[in-house]
């Protein structure tokens, strides 16, 4: 597992780098626990018991060692699993098995543990192959005490260099680890967001402080605890759960009416963490800019309803002569257009924020046949051509109607309103991979290419609008909120001087988010 060395750190790099310290200390006490001082425990292995029992009494057994013996591969494998020799002496030849593929099973299993192969044919291939490759050392067949003696020294002699440089190296990169782990740890005390880690069963593994600090644990230590201790909402256990893919968020409010925005991420072979960020503040701020919003258009809505009262009362006190009458007309329009605007800087205020009154399943067909049928008067006065797709039938999404009906009306609105008088629009509604997609297409001026990805912004209208169209460029920022709102997506596909099509993809209802 690679250790995070650059970029900023965070609560999964801390983990990864848990998780391997945690490793790695088993492997080197493992490795120290192999290599620890030589007892001298030997695995004599020779197929004639006559032999073996002689060498164990006239070589090994004077010399010092404990000496287990075993005629074949599968005592020899019998005598690994018991008791794990310091040194293996074995022929070349043996029942039940080869005993150069045994001899390499076992150093595959145990790299450390030496073996001395004792054979007739010395240069043989594999034998050959297996010495340069470090897995064996060979002797002759029957071995002479010096000769097996001698060969024994110097593996166990090898072993024990080995054993000082593991123990020097194991040292040096312990050292390293723990500064590494220390100063991974100091981070997660010190950042400000709460940082919680659950293993696969829900169980807490670590708080940090400011975790602690926010949800009222300070004195207390719930590492080992399960998840209920710290929450009870049922929408937090789940997201927490295992049972998601990782990526989640959702927001939690504590004790003391603070707002939290928690992203959960699953690590393999730990569990889950989560990150809580403090977003009261934005709340508040959110809070405020609808609250001025609202008392701006409130105020400004009395004064332009007195106006409007007021010039449509002129013409009614007495006569106007034409001049007159345009610049009636003139502050009527203007009205007409501040209202629709104050109209729609609240109504993108409330998308903005999530704000929906009703969430049910929605005929998304019906809409569209309503929003053609209500819009026939506008394209027969354009003289165009409105028309639907042929759909057969297509399953509900699941949001807010009147929201989603605002999406239809404006792109179709907008199609109306930028497509020149004699022209064409085509609207298609199809499901797809439990995707409902909308398309409106039109044979309108279309949008440069270079305008075409600040279309969805606040207040942007295309430059090729036109004078005579009227608008607040608040409408398909709204449309891009609520279609995000309902998690789906929008983009347009457009050439200039051909049209314009504008593509709405919803998740169908009961698709899990």
């Amino acid at each position: 597992m690679p250790l995070p060395t650059s970029g900023r750190s965070n609560p999964q790099d801390c983990l990864q780098t848990w998780k391997f310290f945690q490793s790695y200390s088993l492997a080197v006490s493992q490795a120290c626990y192999h290599f620890a001082p030589v007892p001298k425990r030997l695995l004599l292995a020779l197929a004639d018991e006559s032999l073996c029992q002689q060498v164990a009494k006239k070589i090994f057994a004077p010399a010092g060692f404990g000496v287990t013996q075993a005629l074949n591969c599968s005592q020899v494998r019998g005598a690994v699993r018991s008791k794990t020799p310091d040194i293996i002496f074995m022929a070349d030849q043996l029942p039940h098995g080869s005993a150069l593929a045994l001899a390499e099973e076992i150093k595959r299993a145990q790299p450390d543990l030496p073996i001395i192969i004792s054979t007739k044919k010395p240069k043989s291939s594999a034998l050959s192959n297996l010495a340069r490759q470090g897995i064996v050392e060979i002797v002759a067949y029957p071995p002479t005490r010096k000769q097996a003696l001698s060969a024994v020294d110097l593996a166990l002699d090898r072993n024990r260099v080995l054993h000082k440089w593991v123990k020097r190296e194991t040292g040096r990169s312990t050292e390293n680890l723990k500064r590494r782990l220390t100063e991974l740890e100091s981070i997660l005390k010190q950042i400000d967001d709460g940082v919680l880690v659950l293993d696969h069963q829900g169980h807490i593994l670590l708080m940090n402080r400011a975790l602690r600090r926010d949800f009222g644990f300070e004195s207390e230590d719930l590492v080992g605890e399960p998840i209920e201790r710290l929450f009870q909402e049922r929408e937090v256990l789940e997201a927490l759960s295992n049972n998601h893919t990782g990526g989640e968020r959702f927001e939690v409010e504590n004790s003391l009416d603070r707002v939290f925005d928690v992203r959960i991420s699953h690590v393999d072979d730990i569990g889950t963490v989560a990150s809580f960020h403090d977003i009261t503040y934005l709340k508040e701020l959110d809070r405020l800019r609808m609250d001025f919003v609202n008392t701006v258009s409130h105020d400004l809505r009395s004064p332009l309803t007195a106006i409007l009262g007021y010039v449509e009362l002129i013409e009614r006190a007495g006569e106007v002569n034409a001049q007159q009458s345009q610049f009636i007309q003139r502050v009527k329009s203007s009205v007409h257009a501040t209202t629709g605007l104050i109209d729609d800087l609240l109504n993108l205020g409330r998308v903005e924020v999530g704000l929906v009154d009703e969430v049910v399943p929605v005929d998304l067909k019906l809409i569209v046949a309503n929003t053609l049928a209500a819009m026939q008067a506008r394209v027969q006065e354009k003289q165009q051509l409105l028309k639907m797709g042929r759909t057969g039938n297509v399953s509900p999404v699941r949001g807010n109607r009147v929201q989603i009906g605002q999406v239809v009306d404006n792109l179709i609105g907008n199609a109306i309103k930028y497509t020149q008088a004699g022209g064409s629009i085509r609207v298609t509604l199809t499901e797809e991979q439990n995707q409902l997609i909308l398309h409106v297409a039109d044979n309108g001026p279309g949008i440069p290419v270079e305008e075409q990805g600040r279309i969805f912004e606040k207040f942007y209208r295309a430059s090729n609008a036109g004078d005579g169209v009227t608008g607040t460029g608040l409408g398909l920022a709204i449309v891009k909120t609520i279609v995000e709102n309902h998690r789906g997506r929008i983009w347009v596909d457009s050439k200039l001087g051909e049209g314009s099509v504008f593509t709405v993809v919803l998740p169908v209802a009961g698709v899990p988010a």
